[in-house]
């Protein structure tokens, strides 16, 4: 389900949405900037993945939503049907690492190597890409645990959002799993990742 308080809210008169369109175009707008996998929004919405084919083929064909390479996105068209200050807050949540990288580290091509992987129980979420770097996403399948992993230049954060405190470590065992794999990506034997 979209969390609730402060989720965007469609002013539209002229369009005709369904249930599920609403929920996926309020879903992504709440990071324009993002991109989520079709897998990340049926688990995160709950939605039958058929009901959401559709529901994305209608929004795509309003152009209210676009399907790039890196997953799903709402287009400008999208924000404009948008209640304004229906955007809601950054969500905080716990740094369970932090590192630096190595400065001729080709980031893009580190983001390629990791889109779409799962880690253990973690599923690929999706990306958003700002200019204070790149985002990328995994979950847990029932969205108890999400892990954010910022990629800047020289520097890895990883960012634990959890339902409840009493899974911190938990959340601190998965967030090593996924730097492990991460480091694996940067270190490998063929240097994915790295530029020259």
């Amino acid at each position: 389900m979209v969390p609730e308080g402060g989720e965007p809210r469609i002013e539209s008169s002229s369009l005709d949405l369904r249930e599920h369109d609403r929920e996926v175009l309020e879903f992504l707008s709440q990071d324009p900037a993002s991109r989520v996998a079709f897998q990340g929004l049926r688990r995160r919405l709950g939605i039958h993945p058929e009901q959401l084919s559709r529901a994305l083929h209608r929004l795509a064909d309003d152009n209210l939503v676009e399907r790039t390479e890196l997953g799903y996105r709402v287009t400008p068209r999208a924000l404009g049907v948008l209640s304004p200050g229906g955007l809601r807050s950054e969500e905080h949540g716990v740094t369970i690492l932090q590192t630096y990288l190595p400065a001729d580290l080709d980031l893009r091509a580190l983001v390629r190597a990791l889109h779409g992987t799962w880690i253990g129980p973690l599923r690929w979420y999706g990306l958003s890409e700002s200019a204070e770097g790149m985002q990328l996403g995994w979950a847990l399948e029932d969205d108890s645990i999400r892990l954010e992993t910022i990629l800047r230049p020289g520097q890895l954060v990883v960012i634990a959002k959890v339902v409840s405190t009493d899974q911190l470590d938990d959340a601190a065992r998965l967030g090593h799993q996924l730097f492990q794999h991460i480091a694996q990506e940067v270190s490998g034997a063929t240097h994915t990742g790295l530029s020259g």
